[in-house]
């Protein structure tokens, strides 16, 4: 083990047990003032279950965590398919899923012009599916849902898999983690306790304006205490980039709340102790890959 694999064990393990203490600290305050606890509890502990299925295949190499993120973005658009009803057409199903695997297809051997091109190819073979089909009846759905699917959960989720391809890769890929689950924890830490005046109370009522600018606060602190991990960053680029994956983050988390909201279900699944479902989980962190690879790679290159 080397020693950038060596830094992300030792501070995810830190992290771990850091927000261990925040949560006890957060629960007797929230206790005194008479709100329920156990949902913080289940949550913090599913990260026991969450971690080590992430962590470990980051710092095994490229290759694995490529295929991690793979598979992550074909169960996600697999949990995405059957919420909307897409799954009912299995040939489109299929479709899609080849699609996605061609996208993380060019990751492989640093093709990157590829990558970012493939989803037009994508989205041009899916539109040609009424065409074999002679088809017209509901097909507007259908082909919409198909590439929203392909393009978000694909596409953009497997920008955090090419991240771990650039030199800097797997302690800014760690960061990026780091940044955003502390972002969603904080968010709802700062809520329970603090929280007073709703934020966006139709599509997502448990979200205060209180919660929003504490977890603001807490990952510009972070960002700039993990500085070490990307020490070629500067302060400016670096506090833009955290208030970028802090906002961004709450705008995936939001995307999938819409979605919900609009099917009338209340996860995208049930996979994950307190947290839901795979999309419920990695929904901040689809939004944010993209914005957070391309800031990096524009100003700082490889």
């Amino acid at each position: 083990m080397n020693n950038d694999a060596k830094t992300v064990v030792w501070i995810a393990g830190s992290l771990l047990g850091f927000f261990g203490l925040i949560v006890a600290l957060w629960s007797g305050i929230a206790q005194a003032r008479g709100r329920n606890v156990k949902s913080i509890w289940t949550r913090y502990l599913a990260w026991f279950l969450i971690a080590p299925p992430i962590i470990i295949p980051l710092i095994w190499g490229r290759v694995p965590f490529i295929v991690l993120m793979g598979l992550l973005s074909l169960l996600c658009f697999r949990e995405y398919a059957h919420a909307v009803g897409l799954w009912r057409d299995k040939a489109l199903m299929w479709i899609c899923y080849i699609g996605i695997v061609c996208i993380y297809g060019p990751i492989f051997g640093f093709e990157y012009g590829i990558f970012q091109a493939m989803p037009i190819y994508v989205i041009a073979f899916i539109l040609t599916v009424p065409m074999h089909r002679d088809e017209y009846e509901h097909m507007i759905q259908k082909i919409c849902l198909a590439v929203l699917g392909v393009v978000y959960f694909g596409w953009f989720f497997s920008h955090l898999a090419y991240l771990r391809n650039l030199s800097y890769g797997m302690l800014a890929t760690f960061l990026l983690i780091l940044l955003v689950e502390s972002n969603d924890a904080c968010a709802y830490l700062w809520g329970t306790v603090f929280g007073k005046h709703k934020l966006i109370p139709r599509l997502s009522p448990n979200k205060t304006v209180e919660g929003m600018f504490g977890s603001i606060l807490s990952v510009v602190g972070l960002a700039f205490a993990f500085r070490f991990l990307i020490p070629f960053v500067s302060a400016a680029h670096l506090a833009v980039l955290a208030l970028a994956v802090s906002v961004f983050g709450m705008c995936g988390d939001l995307t999938i709340s819409f979605i919900k909201r609009d099917l009338k279900i209340k996860d995208m699944g049930s996979l994950i102790p307190g947290h839901g479902g795979l999309l419920d989980r990695f929904d901040s962190i689809i939004f944010t890959a993209p914005i957070f690879f391309h800031f990096l790679r524009y100003l700082y290159g490889e």
